[in-house]
């Protein structure tokens, strides 16, 4: 299995078209992701969750103060206390909230990991890359689960990739106001729920073992992820994230997609025909 795995690896890291691909598709999904949508009820506002060009913008329109940005903030929710001597000061304070709404929310990040999924597993299925090291004498479970590492590995890196950048554009300084082991457990928590929500389309890949089948399955599995909470992950709930936040019932939820959609999709592959 050592093998294959380093063979999946070896196939990426020098597959500089797939390389550029997915930069190119993490950084447009994280612009669109980060975009704060304008409407006629909300364009003299300040949108819940905002960058620091737009609030700074939105100030200097309000002639707003220290003091009135405070109380602005405070009366929001989104700030308790605040020492700051300066517009950016105060909205740094307001960056944990805004961690927590970040971590709380799918941005459509999870569009990447998918088509990755779909792109390296259900062509395979198409063009019968299986069979070959079938052939070579491996056996299925080393093929599934060196495919199955490959995968989820990568698919976590850009998972938490997504969720670290994210977080920098909207709240940058929890990086260092917050305590890192605070920081990096929810954003690895974020990053693993993510892993877990790819877990389904891995299962209906291999069911269907068609490509166009598999990519129309999985953009419907998006969309349903992004504007619907079905899914007990993909509910809204800032308290889970904040710091003593009970995070026990996302982890175990996200265990169980994995364990699951893995067990099925192992029992599935071992019996499907690949020729």
């Amino acid at each position: 299995m050592t093998k294959l795995l380093r063979s999946h690896f070896y196939r990426l890291f020098h597959s500089g078209i797939l390389l550029v691909a997915l930069l190119v598709i993490l950084a447009v999904d994280l612009f669109f992701s980060s975009r704060c949508p304008v409407t006629t009820t909300n364009m003299y506002e300040l949108p819940r969750l905002t960058t620091m060009g737009q609030f700074m913008s939105y100030a200097e329109n309000s002639t707003m103060s220290v003091s009135t940005a405070k109380a602005f903030f405070k009366k929001r929710g989104q700030l308790e206390e605040s020492d700051a001597t300066d517009l950016i000061g105060v909205f740094q304070d307001v960056h944990p909230y805004q961690f927590r709404w970040v971590l709380s929310s799918r941005q459509g990040l999870l569009l990447i990991p998918l088509i990755f999924a779909v792109v390296f597993l259900a062509l395979d299925f198409d063009r019968r890359s299986f069979n070959n090291a079938l052939y070579i004498g491996h056996s299925r479970s080393s093929v599934f689960f060196a495919k199955l590492i490959f995968i989820f590995v990568v698919g976590f890196l850009i998972n938490l990739i997504g969720i670290c950048a994210l977080t920098g554009i909207f709240a940058g300084t929890v990086y260092s106001r917050l305590p890192a082991g605070y920081v990096w457990s929810r954003l690895a928590l974020h990053a693993l729920s993510d892993l877990a929500l790819m877990a389904p389309p891995l299962l209906a890949v291999c069911l269907l073992r068609k490509t166009v089948l598999a990519a129309a399955f999985t953009v419907v599995y998006d969309l349903v992820l992004r504007f619907t909470t079905l899914i007990p992950m993909t509910a809204k709930d800032m308290d889970i994230w904040a710091q003593g936040g009970n995070m026990t019932p996302t982890l175990l939820w996200s265990l169980g997609f994995l364990l699951v959609s893995i067990a099925v999709s192992y029992v599935v592959f071992r019996k499907v025909k690949l020729s």
